[in-house]
Order: structure tokens, then sequence, then C-alpha cells
């Protein structure tokens, strides 16, 4: 897996915080990761939240983690930027038995507005 793997952007913004009642967002930092990122199968595009369905979805094979947005932490989606296009984390999950470790996270296209 590791022979596919390519350096890709990857803008991650720290949370957010209140300073004197008023909102002040994170600061975003640009990384590169090497990962792999392959389109969704129909059956796993049937298993994204209903409102994600009509989007542009891929998955990626990464050896760092990538974040989702935590509304417990205000933390925001790392956000991908790839063929040109940004792309939002929706869900990482850790494979980590010692074969292969490895992060597997899905991730949806930002419409431009």
């Amino acid at each position: 897996m590791s022979s596919f793997k390519k350096p890709i952007t990857v803008t991650r913004t720290a949370p957010g915080s209140y300073v004197n009642g008023y909102w002040q967002p994170g600061e975003p930092t640009v990384m590169t990761i090497r990962m792999s990122i392959q389109p969704l199968r129909v059956d796993e595009m049937d298993a994204l939240p209903e409102g994600q369905r009509s989007s542009r979805a891929v998955k990626i094979y990464s050896e760092a983690e990538l974040l989702p947005t935590d509304q417990a932490t205000s933390q925001e989606a790392d956000v991908i930027t790839w063929l040109g296009k940004s792309w939002e984390v929706i869900g990482c999950a850790p494979y980590q038995m010692g074969v292969i470790p490895h992060y597997k996270a899905y991730a949806v296209e930002v419409k431009a507005n």
C-alpha cells in the first residue's frame, strides 16, 4: 500500500474559542501527508449520512490520523486538496493491528460557494 501513497496537502484548523464573549476561530495549519485516495464503491456511498450521498466522496488510506468535525471540542474537519478540489473529512478509523498500521478516512467534496 505504501507505494501507492502520494503527498497530499491537508489544511487543519485548530479549535476556536470564546475570548471576552466573542468567538475567535482557530488558526489553520497546512501540512503534507502521504496517502492513497480512491473513489467509493456504490455500497459505500449508500452508507454515507443521507445529506452527503449526493456529494462526490472518496476513501483515504493514510499513516496519519485525519480529523472530522468534533462539535464537543470545536474541532473543524481537515480539508484535503486533491485534483484541484477540496475534500472535507467526515470520518476516520484506526487500523492498528500491527501488520500495516494505518487510518481509513472518508471525505466529501466541498462545493464552491
